[in-house]
């Protein structure tokens, strides 16, 4: 492929795309070009349309397509030297990236500073450099944009790299996932699992007013602060403003995805964030997911209170119209633990 790469040039400028184009995008271009330098076309040129030929099959194969990306890049010092796949020790706008905090299946996740005052951020950004990326990431921030809340990252700018991917800065939240404090120390007495859940039904409850479902409700996007025993609601790249019934979702975690979400069967309402929320309580718990079972230990009324958020129709579960859910299970914690705060009680595994 090599010489076939040399004789044509830049596959990518040859066909007037981006390198991000996706395989639509890319059988458009060709057919539009083809049909002005088609040798049979006056005017046409034989030898144009060879080398548009040749880009075309490289680049709607995917094999040959991934080997020649990588031969672009060795080629180019300018694309190797901003490689971006690893943000560490670079600078995203006015930020430099410290270190990497976490990576999942949309990319990564770093920790940086501020360059003058030096205050943290916490940067995101997609594995691939792809339109797909970016509209999950303008997605993401549209969603938080505006909203204030002790329980969601604020969101501080969304910068374009040299390599024409965008980074989403947020601010930086310390503490531990739900999913490492339960990995390390096992399954979470009820009372801190109910002080967890009222916090992030507080959350929910402020999204949902502002027409915001999260989508992607899971132990690793809570992070707890335990010296404070609060709790902040992270990752909004899968979250719906104002859904309709016409409206797409875009993706789910296993097991704490609500059915609705999982089968496709239709878009999110703020009760499909409350079934991925009891799902969250029966890990915390220690309990099996996968079969919906709490430990036999957890008190009856949690238990009840975890049911009615995990039944499987989508309008039989509580609604935040006909019942303040806070008030619930403030009232539940009075009820099963004695009071409505936890007086700071120490947090296992954190």
């Amino acid at each position: 492929m090599a010489k076939n790469d040399a004789s044509v040039g830049n596959l990518y400028e040859l066909l007037e795309i981006s390198p991000r184009a996706r395989s639509e995008v890319i059988e458009a271009a060709y057919r539009s070009l083809i049909k002005q330098y088609h040798p049979d076309k006056i005017g046409g040129d034989e030898r144009r349309a060879k080398a548009l030929n040749a880009a075309k099959g490289i680049l709607l194969d995917e094999d040959k397509r991934a080997e020649y990306d990588v031969t672009l890049r060795s080629k180019n010092s300018s694309v190797r030297d901003n490689d971006y796949s690893n943000l560490v020790g670079k600078m995203v706008g006015n930020y430099q990236v410290l270190e990497l905090i976490a990576e999942g299946g949309f990319g990564k996740t770093y920790k940086a500073e501020h360059l003058e005052s030096k205050l943290p951020v916490c940067i995101k950004r997609g594995d691939d450099v792809s339109p797909l990326d970016e509209e999950i990431l303008l997605q993401e921030a549209t969603s938080i944009w505006d909203l204030r809340h002790y329980g969601i990252p604020a969101v501080r700018d969304v910068v374009r790299l040299p390599d024409t991917s965008l980074a989403l800065v947020m601010s930086y939240i310390p503490g531990p996932t739900l999913e490492k404090i339960v990995e390390k120390h096992g399954g979470l007495d009820a009372e801190h699992v109910a002080w967890i859940a009222e916090r992030t039904l507080n959350v929910l409850m402020f999204l949902h007013l502002q027409g915001v479902v999260h989508g992607d409700v899971k132990p690793q996007n809570i992070i707890v602060q335990p010296a404070e025993h609060q709790i902040v609601l992270v990752d909004y790249g899968l979250s719906l403003i104002r859904p309709t019934k016409d409206t797409s979702n875009k993706g789910y975690t296993p097991i704490f995805a609500p059915p609705e979400q999982e089968k496709g069967t239709g878009t999110l309402i703020p009760e499909s964030d409350l079934f991925s929320l009891g799902m969250v309580m029966i890990y915390a718990l220690g309990g099996d997911v996968g079969r919906k079972k709490v430990p036999t230990a957890v008190p009856d009324k949690l238990c009840d209170f975890i049911k009615r958020l995990i039944v499987y129709d989508v309008l039989s579960r509580p609604n935040w119209e006909k019942e303040d859910l806070n008030e619930t299970i403030r009232a539940l914690r009075m009820d099963v633990f004695g009071r409505r705060h936890s007086n700071m009680k120490p947090l296992p595994g954190a």
